[in-house]
């Protein structure tokens, strides 16, 4: 584990996590609520006075509608123990140098998991792969169970990867930041593995899977 003297690719200093906890940077239970900001054109007043319930039930109603590509973010530990998990919440944050964003559900065994094995995968599902995020959506089962759904191997730098996905990126851990329900995960991209000749990209959305469909010009 890299000393509180580490810096990062960038040059810039970073106080490396030793675990989850480290890394609430702000309870947001103790933020003072901020008054109403006047954007032309963009504010809605009554949306800002509804109870905080209210506006969370409307938000899951909104966010539905966005849809994402499926995935199966994994980790290995040095023992062997494999842990996985499917999540929409994926995005590349940089080309230059390679690094993605990934978040999992912090009480998930992988999200209690990555401050301690500092790498994951995330290996993107083809449409043809549905049994695969269904196994790792499960929240009650065991990871040893879900790893039998799909063609696992363990990658060359330790977390599990998806031989027949349409590709997967094997990650560094450069932060981790804990969020009250979720875990913000950056990694530096190390090995990338792709099909040669990729199905299509598994989707979902408003809760349900689905497929890219092309149309015709």
């Amino acid at each position: 584990m890299p000393s509180e003297s580490d810096s990062d690719h960038s040059g810039y200093h970073m106080d490396w996590p030793r675990s989850v906890e480290d890394n609430v940077l702000v309870d947001s239970q103790r933020l003072a609520p901020a008054g109403p900001v006047a954007t032309a054109g963009l504010t809605d007043v009554e949306d800002q006075t509804e109870p905080a319930l209210l506006t969370a039930v409307r938000f899951r109603q909104g966010i539905q509608h966005l849809a994402g590509g499926v995935t199966v973010v994994t980790s290995g530990d040095d023992g062997g123990a494999w842990y996985g998990v499917t999540t929409t919440s994926v995005c590349a944050l940089s080309v230059d140098p390679p690094t993605l964003i990934a978040c999992v559900r912090r009480r998930s065994p992988i999200g209690q998991q990555l401050g301690r094995t500092r790498r994951f995968c995330v290996n993107l599902l083809s449409q043809e792969q549905r049994t695969v995020a269904e196994a790792f959506a499960l929240r009650r089962s065991l990871d040893a169970d879900r790893f039998r759904h799909g063609q696992w191997a363990c990658g060359t730098t330790g977390s599990p990867v998806l031989m027949d996905g349409l590709a997967s990126f094997e990650c560094g851990v450069d932060l981790i930041y804990g969020y009250p329900s979720d875990v913000v995960v950056i990694g530096s991209v190390q090995q990338v593995r792709h099909a040669a000749d990729p199905a299509g990209p598994l989707v979902s959305v408003a809760g349900q899977f689905g497929q890219v469909m092309s149309t015709a010009p």
